[in-house]
């Protein structure tokens, strides 16, 4: 086999990836607990062997070529690769002793994820967990890469990556909130939500297009002063009465509730919002495909 005759030494691409990650060969040497001498050594070696410079030194910093940017994309999947393999050697075939990775938006992670885990980690004790919330572009790279198993976010995510599997786990209603002020003040002026300052997600999605041509067709001009990503930002926002937020009901559930927000009534349907749970199932371990069954037949039930 080819690997034989390619003497490749696996600890180079390992201090590679240190140096990549902490951009400092300090920094890469503590982390590898080896001495920064021989990380710059094997730096040096593993460039002159593929006749290449991996990074350029700055005074105080250092960043990747263009050239090492690539390496590193490949070395990423490498090892992701050998840890899969690690992990699922590793399980207990008495036992579902694996580790599951999830990577989900944070506003949705807190009504989805607590009570699932639960009732997982109830019946399969010796399973463990690591979730990580973060933006679409992020996650969906960790997904690339094999870093993660599985992530929660807004479909439609995937359209020509065919290795990928997605699907729709659950379709959210939305609503407007708002402070007593504003709710007060559009009940008293004839309900026109046009009056008022409207916070918005950010363009893209489907719930959002579809919300904004449902105005159009209404001949409604919103008054959109802002655009919020986060929805955890737009709740905020909403309680320094800077207008009216449109979002997931389920997220702002408390403050409803607590009447710290009040639900604007409209005369129309808001959007649903759809979300989907995408992963590769080749590089699912034995732990995270019985996660995948009990997560389906969960959202089934509660959602």
């Amino acid at each position: 086999m080819g690997i034989y005759n390619s003497n490749i030494d696996f600890n180079k691409y390992k201090m590679f990836y240190a140096v990549s990650e902490h951009k400092s060969f300090s920094k890469a040497a503590d982390a590898l607990h080896v001495s920064q001498p021989a990380i710059s050594y094997s730096i040096k070696e593993l460039e002159e062997q593929l006749g290449t410079k991996l990074f350029i030194r700055e005074s105080k910093s250092i960043k990747l070529t263009e050239n090492g940017e690539r390496l590193l994309s490949y070395v990423i999947k490498a090892f992701n690769n050998i840890i899969m393999a690690q992990r699922e050697l590793q399980e207990d075939n008495e036992k579902l002793t694996g580790n599951i990775r999830i990577g989900i938006y944070s506003h949705i992670s807190l009504f989805m994820l607590p009570k699932l885990i639960k009732e997982f980690n109830d019946k399969n004790p010796y399973a463990s967990f690591e979730i990580y919330a973060s933006s679409t572009a992020e996650l969906k790279e960790k997904l690339l890469n094999k870093e993660l198993d599985f992530i929660i976010l807004q479909y439609p995510l995937f359209t020509n990556e065919t290795n990928f599997t997605e699907e729709v786990i659950c379709e959210l209603e939305n609503c407007f909130f708002t402070t007593k002020k504003y709710y007060d003040m559009y009940n008293n002026n004839e309900n026109k939500l046009e009056e008022y300052p409207i916070l918005l997600p950010m363009r893209g999605y489907e719930d959002i297009n579809s919300l904004e041509l449902l105005f159009k067709n209404k001949n409604m001009i919103i008054k959109n002063n802002f655009r919020v990503y986060a929805t955890e930002l737009c709740k905020k926002m909403v309680k320094e009465d800077l207008g009216i937020g449109w979002g997931l009901r389920k997220s702002v559930e408390e403050e409803l509730n607590s009447k710290e927000f009040y639900e604007i009534k409209t005369n129309f349907e808001s959007p649903k919002t759809k979300f989907s749970i995408s992963y590769d199932k080749a590089y699912l371990n034995k732990t995270a495909m019985v996660f995948l069954k009990y997560l389906k037949s969960y959202f089934k039930k509660n959602f």
